[in-house]
């Protein structure tokens, strides 16, 4: 199956996923339970957390 970039997924598929190779207690620890996510979004978010930054909110 060919996924484009904006293809978004639940905190559960990527906790189910077998084809990534995330820890899952990270996964568990950082994304939400009711929101989606790209594949490159939860990659860059998972990557902050395990450098120690944090996710900088969005100024309207």
């Amino acid at each position: 199956m060919m996924l484009d970039e904006k293809t978004t997924f639940t905190k559960q598929q990527f906790l189910k996923s077998k084809s990534l190779n995330w820890n899952k207690d990270v996964i568990q620890a950082v994304l939400k339970e009711e929101q989606l996510y790209t594949k490159k979004e939860a990659e860059r978010i998972i990557k902050m957390y395990l450098e120690g930054k944090r996710e900088r909110k969005k100024v309207k």
